[in-house]
């Protein structure tokens, strides 16, 4: 664990839960896994407190705990969650992402989960104001809900997500093996560690979403109509027969009553696994598209759409297949394909490329004409993202999202070395990226550059974590003038320099804008007061000016740490 990170965790909970919950969260990350006692004599607070503090980072699942027996008793033991910590400065892109998707009332509904850590449905109903809407905004607020259920922007909190993978794992052998008559050989050992893993691995592959309920309907041919609650609470007399002549629902509205509601008394949680997949595949759209241009990132963003529905975490190495046709058809309206690729040579789109009918029957033809061209281009670049599985057809499509992940760390990492050390050494870790293990004549050649300046450069590079070197002695003493030594890329190594950079960068970002606004502290307390909220003309001239320049500053800081988050995303989370 990187110090760089125990520093920006405790800052990020003492500035988002204050000092005493920041306290117990500073000696969980640095002890790791402990007891209530052990954390309330190293906190010295009374026990009262560590347990309130303690629930605190539970209910925010920053925390997990998980009961061992300690010889004739059972122990509670707690541990943290580093990497949910670091999303806490990811709030803001969480909002952004799910008010594009979800519309106001699915922001209204995000954001009270958010804040509250884990919530049931009907507490967030008590805290919106849900009674003083009308019928039609408590449709939209009913749908929304629905909505970020059902595609896991929220997920319904179960006992298990309390406690660590391993700590499951652990009980569930335990439990395998006090069913086992004498000591399991290691065969034996083996064999249910691997039903465990399966097990593990069908939970994570189910499809099915806790905490919606299916709405009743009808009882069929000639049976009795039936009571049921729609979304507001108001009773719906379904039945299949009478629908349209006795006033009753018809078969279209008992269709629209069939549907997932979501379970009032169920507890939710904000699903960050989900949210980075979204994230991720942002940055993907972003790549391709500056890449080659916009329409390439517009066919890609329709094929994420189209296979989202199937990813669940940042785990999944690949998406579901997707054909052609189907990438076609869910493209947007008003989508833009002409003359994303010059197809004038080609003979098979040479009519795409010299149509000038505006009907819409030829635009509809050029433009999947267009798309086919741009998915033949995307599945033929050299970073190997986009599959062609199928040939038959038009074939079907995949995204390896592993080559993805491979992709824009290398991106991020090139990028760092460029505006660290310059654009000579960018081009040296792209030489030793792409040929591995080279000495020192080779690596001066392929980087066009004097051996001398080369030599510093690599000697730089190596002090930054950023490349490797090995030696390869001729002789038993290894001597140094007969050993041969080879340069080479270490990801894992060059990932960890660059993500010690970026949480370095975090705590400078938020080191400045604390002494900043201690500087002006008195001027932003008075500024909080309610005739100045009210109205600024109380202050003078300076006092405005200086009030200005600290909101910007506040902006260019903000954005600075939502930039060196992203390499976060990039380098720990993906």
């Amino acid at each position: 664990m990187f110090t760089q990170l125990e520093d920006l965790c405790r800052r990020l909970v003492h500035e988002h839960y204050g000092p005493l919950v920041e306290k117990v969260a500073a000696v969980l990350i640095e002890d790791g896994r402990l007891a209530l006692g052990r954390i309330i004599a190293r906190t010295g607070m009374s026990a009262l407190s560590v347990r309130q503090a303690l629930a605190v980072l539970i209910q925010h699942c920053l925390a997990t705990h998980a009961q061992a027996r300690d010889g004739a008793r059972q122990t509670t033991y707690y541990s943290i969650n580093l990497r949910n910590i670091l999303r806490l400065q990811r709030a803001g892109l969480y909002l952004a992402l799910v008010e594009e998707r979800m519309g106001q009332f699915g922001l209204l509904v995000f954001n009270e989960v958010l804040l509250n850590g884990c919530m049931s449905i009907s507490s967030v109903r008590d805290a919106v104001g849900y009674k003083q809407l009308g019928a039609a905004e408590k449709k939209l607020f009913a749908a929304a809900v629905a909505k970020l259920v059902r595609e896991r922007f929220i997920t319904a909190i179960t006992p298990t997500d309390t406690v660590t993978k391993i700590d499951r794992t652990m009980q569930a052998e335990a439990q395998e093996l006090e069913k086992l008559a004498s000591v399991p050989m290691p065969k034996e050992l083996a064999e249910i560690r691997r039903r465990i893993a399966a097990q593990d691995e069908e939970e994570y592959m189910s499809t099915d979403v806790v905490g919606m309920k299916r709405q009743a309907v009808g009882s069929g041919i000639g049976g009795a109509p039936k009571v049921v609650l729609g979304p507001d609470g108001q009773a719906i007399i379904l039945n299949d027969v009478f629908g349209s002549s006795m006033g009753l629902p018809s078969q279209q509205q008992l269709g629209e009553a069939d549907k997932d509601l979501v379970d009032d008394k169920q507890c939710f949680r904000v699903y960050h696994d989900r949210l980075d997949v979204f994230l991720r595949n942002k940055r993907i759209i972003n790549y391709f598209a500056t890449k080659y241009n916009d329409a390439a990132g517009v066919v890609l963003k329709t094929m994420l759409r189209l296979t989202e529905t199937h990813t669940k975490t940042c785990r999944d190495k690949v998406s579901e297949l997707v054909a052609a046709p189907q990438i076609i058809q869910h493209l947007p309206p008003d989508a833009d394909l002409g003359g994303a690729v010059d197809m004038s040579g080609d003979r098979f789109f040479k009519d795409a490329a010299a149509t000038s009918d505006d009907s819409s029957a030829a635009r509809r033809a050029t433009q999947g004409k267009m798309a086919y061209a741009l998915l033949d281009v995307l599945r033929r670049d050299v970073s190997g993202v986009v599959n062609k599985v199928d040939e038959r057809g038009a074939g079907q499509y995949r995204i390896n999202f592993e080559r993805a992940a491979v992709m824009l760390r290398d991106e991020c990492l090139d990028t760092l070395v460029m505006n660290k050390f310059g654009s000579p050494h960018a081009r040296i870790v792209r030489a030793l990226r792409d040929k591995q293990k080279l000495d020192e004549k080779m690596m001066s050649e392929l980087a066009m550059m004097p051996m001398a300046q080369c030599r510093e450069r690599l000697h730089q590079l190596t002090l930054a974590g950023y490349v490797d070197m090995v030696e390869l002695p001729r002789t038993a003493d290894r001597n140094p003038s007969r050993t041969a030594y080879l340069w080479y890329v270490n990801p894992q190594k060059q990932a960890g320099a660059a993500l010690r950079g970026a949480l370095q960068g975090i705590i400078n970002v938020m080191d400045r804008l604390g002494q900043e606004t201690g500087m002006r502290a008195s001027l932003l307390a008075k500024s909080q007061r309610k005739d100045i909220v009210a109205g600024l003309a109380q202050l003078s001239q300076n006092e405005r000016t200086a009030l200005n320049a600290i909101n910007e500053y506040k902006q260019r800081i903000d954005v600075a740490t939502i930039r060196l988050d992203s390499m976060v995303l990039l380098l720990h989370d993906i």
